[in-house]
Formats: C-alpha cells, sequence, structure tokens
C-alpha cells in the first residue's frame, strides 16, 4: 500500500503534457510554398513509435499426434498484438499537417503537389547516474525534485517534396536529440516524458526543415508549376 501511495503521488506530482508540448509555433515561412498536400505513412509511424503489445503462448496440449500431452508442446505459438494506441503516432500528424498549412505552404488555391514525412532511425538513451542516489536515500530525495531519470531521444526526419505526378523535387533529412527528465513538480513521469521526448523530436526537426524550404522556395514552386 505504501509503495502504491509513493508511485501514485510521483504522478499526480510530475507536470503534464499540454498543448503547446505537442502543437509547432506558428511562424510562417517568408517564401510560401503553393497548397501541397501533407502525406504520412502510418505503418512508418506505427512501426517508430509501437502502438503497445501483448504477448502470449497458446499450446495445443493433448490436440494432435495422437493427443499425446507431450507433443502438444511442439505446436506451441507465439502470440503478439496491439493492446492500445500510442497518442504519439497522433502527435506526429497534428504537428506535421500544422506545419504544412500554417509555416510552409499558402492554404489556400488549387494543389500543387506533396509533401511527405518519414520517420527513420529512433532511439531512447537512459542516464544512469540519478538512480544509486534515489535507491540510497528510499526515494527520499526525490520528493526534494531530485531526478528520478533523465532520457535522451534521437530520431531521423524526412520530409519529400513532389510535384502533383508525384515526382521527387526536393528531399530534407534532419536528425535531433532531445533530453527531459523524470522528476517530481518539474519533471515528467515514466510515460509522458517518451511523448514529450516525442514531440520535442519532430517539432525540433521540423522547424530546421522548414527553414531549408524556405530559402529553397522559389527554386521548388517553379518545379511545383
Amino acid at each position: 500500500m505504501k509503495k502504491l501511495f509513493l508511485v501514485v503521488l510521483f504522478l499526480c506530482s510530475c507536470k503534464s503534457i499540454v498543448y503547446e508540448d505537442v502543437n509547432p509555433v506558428i511562424q510562417p515561412n517568408t517564401n510560401l510554398l503553393p497548397a501541397m498536400d501533407s502525406i504520412v505513412d502510418i505503418n512508418n509511424l506505427e512501426s517508430t513509435y509501437s502502438s503497445g503489445s501483448y504477448s502470449a503462448f497458446a499450446n495445443n496440449v493433448g490436440a494432435g499426434y495422437g493427443a499425446n500431452n507431450f507433443a502438444g508442446w511442439l505446436q506451441t505459438t507465439a502470440i503478439n498484438g496491439t493492446n492500445y494506441k500510442d497518442a504519439r503516432v497522433n502527435d506526429v500528424i497534428n504537428i506535421f499537417s500544422k506545419e504544412v498549412k500554417e509555416n510552409i505552404t499558402n492554404p489556400y488555391g488549387k494543389k500543387k503537389g506533396y509533401i511527405v514525412l518519414r520517420l527513420g532511425y529512433r532511439a531512447n538513451e537512459y542516464a544512469g547516474e540519478y538512480l544509486l542516489p534515489s535507491l540510497l536515500t528510499l526515494g527520499i530525495i526525490n520528493f526534494t525534485g531530485f531526478p528520478a531519470g533523465k532520457v535522451t531521444q534521437s530520431l531521423e526526419v524526412e520530409v519529400e517534396i513532389l510535384n502533383k505526378n508525384k515526382e521527387l523535387i526536393k528531399r530534407y533529412t534532419e536528425t535531433v536529440y532531445n533530453s527531459n527528465y523524470i522528476a517530481m513538480y518539474w519533471g515528467y513521469n515514466e510515460e509522458s516524458i517518451h511523448r514529450k521526448n516525442a514531440a520535442d523530436n519532430i517539432k525540433q526537426a521540423l522547424e530546421k526543415i522548414r527553414l531549408k524550404i524556405d530559402s529553397d522556395a522559389n527554386e521548388i514552386s517553379k518545379k511545383l508549376n
């Protein structure tokens, strides 16, 4: 009961994800591209951010091989599946869509092409230097705001610009790194820290790519027409 109380207190005392965390800053480029469709590959996003999974084993004891119980173990089947949706998938779609409509293109008029988002390599690194002090003080130090952990996420983001015939015009790639802390009062809990890192990653990468698109806007617009 005491352990459960501490866990609940820790979860309730951490920062929550707010609107600004999962939405881009609206700051339109100086040179906007013509209206374009934004496209994401859902399979790519769900492969990058696991949508939650479960594992199970089913063995057919007494089935087959003459209803031999031992032989049934030879028919053991591993089962994997999805049991919940990952909010990070929707966050990426939302941030990318708003970047395209608000910051990169003129949303009005006939669509001249496509902007396609793909995510590449992603990795999480956990800093272990906060674990020992937390264990030695039985978590008491964490009630003062001392971090229980730090998570750094790296992400590769690719954006392609295609004309209306789906011919490639430009490709941009950025690899970004963002860190956040697991901590009471000012940090995040174990669950929300990964969502915060993911949102920071995609926002940072798209901002860098947006500025590159701004520099190439005249060239791109000519090839879209």
